[in-house]
């Protein structure tokens, strides 16, 4: 029973934290632009509330969303989805859109500008989605030409 008990607090743990993140983050109307297929921003929250968790959590306990901490738990979630997609294995619809929404947060123009060190956690997550990116185009263009040779 105490299992029940403990799961339930977790799920609503990270639902409550994930509330606060999904209104700063669908506060930038671009980002809707992302979501045309069956996830929702909901979706994408959750799962990047709960891989934060993992990895750092006092990145969401300890202080209201802003757009450094944005920029620093994208980027553990965007890691993490680069990390699962290049040991081959695909990601779902949800985990790619973490990996699109930091792109999008880490390119957009910030007024004012961001602290040096968020903008250094900009440059790294554009860099690594640009070799991310590069990498999967190569796989999909492998895995097309083996279909045509057999």
């Amino acid at each position: 029973m105490s299992d029940i008990r403990s799961f339930s607090r977790r799920r609503w743990e990270v639902a409550d934290l994930a509330q606060d993140l999904q209104a700063h983050i669908a506060a930038d109307p671009l980002v809707h632009n992302l979501f045309h297929g069956a996830t929702t921003l909901d979706q994408v929250v959750n799962l990047l509330t709960r891989l934060v968790l993992a990895e750092d959590p006092a990145l969401l306990r300890e202080q209201e969303p802003d757009q450094g901490t944005l920029l620093q738990m994208l980027s553990i979630g965007f890691r993490l989805m680069v990390i699962k997609s290049l040991e081959q294995e695909p990601l779902t619809q949800p985990e790619h859109l973490v990996c699109l929404l930091a792109r999008h947060f880490a390119a957009k123009t910030y007024e004012p500008p961001l602290a040096e060190a968020y903008q250094g956690i900009a440059g790294q997550i554009l860099g690594l989605f640009d070799q991310w990116d590069t990498q999967m185009r190569r796989q999909r263009g492998g895995q097309r030409n083996m279909m045509r040779h057999r």
